[in-house]
């Protein structure tokens, strides 16, 4: 808006149409798909409809070049050439979403939203975001604390930092998170991060001043499987037993902090018993999501033998919902919770999703499943 541009509120009568995409899974991919393809049925002959997000990069040919605008992830300085604005976008800063972009069940409403960096310095084998948006790209810390400074002024009593991962933070600058979150610490705001590679949380803890780890409120440390066999065929380079044993020690003492992790199920040659060891996580985690395993374009975990076959990859989805403690959103239970990481109404919208996700799936409605 600050740009002369204005934000309306349907896509009838806008002139522009820009549509952000996910390509973290097969399910999100397929669901950015429709979304595009509907608008370009509906509005390509009257509006540019521009597609961007990770999705533009992982899997272009996805998308009619000749009706749309592909935008990805490194190449945001092509809104520029098509808005030609007064303030470029790489020096517009962060804020509050806007509701109508945000799931209310999961989202911080209240809080900041300030990017801290994109890409990062991992190499997981299921990941294509990573092809995306390559190695980590950090914004100054002198950058940031205006942004917050500038926040705290406007109001704000808590920031979200934002990353592909929050762990990699400076490692292009020769710095690192905890020496921004240090910094943060004194200014009266409380801090919430997502994400935190396990690796990097591990090795930034020892850092963190106490007054830091008072002002944080909310992390997320997605540990992605309690196996170090299955950790190491992901290429993530930990014990999820000590990171376990990080998380209990500030539990013991800064109870307030909501501790998030995501799981990885149905990784390839995943075992029954692994699957089920990580419910464990819920013994320290305050919240886990699980996430099924779907092969992604280009990454060295599609190539992986011992794929788990749909119908056990059913069968596990409805161990999940049978846990006690299992939630079909997040709500005001008493941690922890188990939930899976998808757009849920009903139980049956999950396998829906299996079945329109992975290959050779018989879709039939969990209510018939649990009687038959």
């Amino acid at each position: 808006m600050q740009n002369g541009h204005e934000v309306i509120g349907e896509p009838d009568g806008a002139d522009y149409i820009v549509i952000s995409t996910c390509g973290f899974d097969q399910d999100r991919e397929q669901r950015s798909y429709g979304i595009v393809s509907d608008y370009i049925r509906q509005y390509a002959a009257v509006a540019k409809v521009i597609v961007c997000g990770c999705l533009a990069s992982i899997n272009p040919e996805l998308f009619d070049s000749s009706k749309v605008t592909i935008i990805g992830p490194r190449e945001l300085d092509k809104f520029n050439r098509i808005f030609q604005p007064r303030i470029n976008i790489e020096r517009i800063s962060g804020g509050m979403v806007n509701e109508r972009f945000i799931n209310k069940g999961y989202g911080f409403l209240n809080a900041y939203y300030l990017q801290i960096c994109q890409g990062c310095i991992n190499h997981c084998s299921y990941c294509a975001i990573k092809k995306a948006k390559g190695d980590v790209k950090s914004k100054a810390p002198e950058q940031l604390i205006i942004e917050l400074e500038n926040a705290i002024e406007e109001g704000y009593r808590c920031v979200m930092l934002l990353g592909d991962d929050c762990g990699s933070y400076g490692a292009d600058l020769g710095t690192n998170l905890a020496d921004l979150l240090n910094t943060i610490k004194d200014y009266d705001i409380g801090i919430n991060i997502n994400y935190i590679h396990p690796r990097q949380f591990q090795s930034l803890y020892p850092l963190l001043h106490p007054r830091t780890l008072e002002r944080i409120e909310f992390m997320n440390v997605p540990i992605q499987s309690t196996s170090r066999r299955i950790l190491d065929l992901m290429n993530r380079p930990y014990d999820a037993n000590d990171i376990f044993k990080i998380i209990h020690e500030i539990k013991s003492k800064y109870q307030h902090i909501f501790f998030e992790t995501h799981i990885i199920y149905g990784f390839p040659s995943e075992t029954r018993e692994e699957f089920e060891d990580a419910f464990r996580a819920a013994d320290f985690f305050d919240s886990v999501i699980f996430f099924y395993y779907t092969d992604r374009k280009n990454v060295s975990a599609s190539r992986l033998k011992g794929k788990i076959p749909t119908a056990e990859i059913m069968q596990r989805t409805e161990t999940i919902l049978n846990h006690p403690r299992f939630r079909i959103k997040h709500g005001n239970d008493h941690p922890p919770v188990v939930l899976l990481g998808y757009e849920l109404n009903t139980t049956d919208d999950i396998f829906r999703s299996i079945a329109n996700s992975l290959p050779h799936s018989d879709f039939t409605s969990f209510n018939q499943r649990s009687s038959s």
